[in-house]
């Protein structure tokens, strides 16, 4: 009997992956939608919202910064030493606890930066999710590293609607933009709680830190590149406070939400898979390509159909999701969706690269995105009359950044543009032709309110794109179903 190639079962391992987190981001993502949607329309205002924004939004980096990159190094290292485990989980410990500390003391600093006191506590209640994060990083890499994203998948569906419960709850009850604090916080205890139960790992009392200087080294490296990303994929929020004023930063990042966050969440079903598959392929050159060109089709898949959904029904969707206060976002999520397509790409680069061992090209890529699109966001916004200028800015910079980015990962893979472009010609052209289709029914609803004329020109642009998927690349239903049995 012919045993098994390590591509073919990374590939099965890597098919039911994406089955149960592309299930469980689906839930997330609908969680998030309904609670915004509900708490912007009833119980706070856009001046709330984007005073909650710019705390919140500064947490995805100082997560990083409590990690140290150890997780990463945990996913990427072949072995698995019960000592060395046990000492990144006190190390995160350690490392979580002392960033709350230097939180604690910056917090009135935030305040003062944008003449907002409750700024301060909201900063410090909001740290407390570092702390708790640091309690699952360990177990939740091990998981990664195994591929059991089914157990992550379902830890992560059970904190996010402790997130959703607790964010409306707290919001009806007249916490006011506090639920934007409360809800996370929610999220990450049941992540604490139920992350290591999955796992079945428990550390041991064992602290040595001189051995972990290699994981140190590939973790900073590695987390370096991320932590560069969340610094310049959310600088555009202080940048629009800073120059447009608070209600400003609840329009963005409300057309942010409808555009951005649905294009991570649809691309994270990808990437959360993707790292620990890269390292796991690296030695086996062929089977890398067939996996960065299968994560790569998928991605499209979802996210153009999404981009056109966008483009097509922006101000109508602004309007019904969130209340007429917010359509002047539409501008700002159109332009969003467009540069979410090239993104949505984008997302698989430095999971490939830090996979085979190159993270220090990873980290190049992001630095190059981070000078170009912070520059252009300050010069946009100083140019320009409104948020609408720094998501243009977003459409300016970034392309420069992505083309790096794409040489780099052309390269490692052995492959030329045209030969990777080729398979995937089809798949854009689905999405372009649904928008068409959209596009001409949104002209013949002419004159109806906004709620039909989303139903029908949003209804078209869908069934054109699932029509499209089903028809010519397979997608189905029935055969997400399928993976998830395994």
């Amino acid at each position: 009997m012919t045993e098994p190639s390590a591509g073919s079962s990374v590939s099965r391992s890597v098919s039911r992956g994406l089955a149960w987190v592309g299930t469980a981001s689906a839930l997330v993502a609908v969680c998030d939608l309904v609670g915004l949607a509900l708490i912007l329309r009833f119980w706070t205002s856009k001046a709330g919202y984007g005073t909650a924004t710019l705390v919140t939004t500064l947490f995805g980096a100082l997560q990083l910064v409590g990690e140290a990159g150890l997780p990463a190094a945990l996913v990427q290292r072949d072995h698995a030493d019960p000592a060395r485990l046990s000492t990144a989980f006190w190390l995160g410990l350690m490392f979580g606890a002392g960033l709350y500390g230097v939180i604690w003391l910056v917090a009135p600093l935030i305040g003062q930066v944008f003449d907002t006191p409750l700024l301060t506590d909201l900063f410090r209640v909001a740290g407390l999710t570092i702390v708790l994060r640091s309690v699952y990083t360990t177990p939740q890499a091990l998981l990664r590293k195994q591929l059991r994203f089914k157990e992550l998948s379902l830890v992560r569906m059970l904190a996010n609607l402790a997130e959703l419960a607790t964010k409306v709850g707290s919001a009806a009850a007249g916490a006011g933009l506090w639920c934007f604090v409360l809800g996370p916080i929610a999220r990450e205890v049941v992540y604490a709680v139920g992350v290591p139960l999955a796992s079945g790992w428990r550390p041991s009392l064992v602290f040595r830190p001189r051995g972990m200087a290699d994981d140190f080294r590939f973790g900073v490296r590695s987390t370096g590149g991320d932590l560069v990303y969340q610094l310049y994929s959310n600088f555009d929020y202080q940048v629009v406070g800073y120059f447009f004023g608070r209600e400003a930063v609840g329009v963005y990042r409300a057309a942010y939400e409808l555009v951005l966050e649905p294009v991570k969440f649809v691309s994270g079903v990808v990437t959360v898979v993707a790292f620990p598959a890269f390292a796991r392929l690296r030695s086996d050159r062929t089977s890398l390509v067939a996996q960065m060109l299968a994560f790569t089709r998928q991605n499209l898949a979802a996210v153009l159909m999404f981009v056109a959904l966008i483009v097509v029904t922006a101000d109508d969707m602004l309007h019904v999701v969130f209340g007429p206060e917010f359509v002047i976002g539409a501008t700002a999520a159109r332009v969003l969706a467009i540069v979410g397509a090239l993104r949505a790409l984008s997302f698989l680069g430095p999971p490939l690269l830090d996979g085979v061992g190159r993270s220090d090209l990873s980290l190049r890529y992001q630095l190059v995105a981070a000078m170009a699109l912070t520059t252009s966001f300050v010069i946009g916004a100083r140019l320009g009359t409104s948020a609408d200028a720094v998501a243009v800015a977003w459409a300016v910079g970034y392309p420069l950044a992505f083309v790096l980015l794409a040489r780099m990962v052309l390269h490692e893979l052995g492959l030329t543009a045209t030969a990777f472009v080729r398979p995937l010609l089809r798949l854009v052209a689905i999405p372009v032709v649904a928008a068409g289709c959209g596009l001409l029914a949104r002209l013949i609803a002419t004159g109806t309110s906004h709620g039909v004329r989303l139903a029908i020109s949003g209804g078209v642009v869908l069934l054109v794109s699932i029509a499209g998927l089903v028809a010519f690349e397979g997608y189905s239903p029935r055969a997400i179903a399928r993976r998830i049995r395994g």
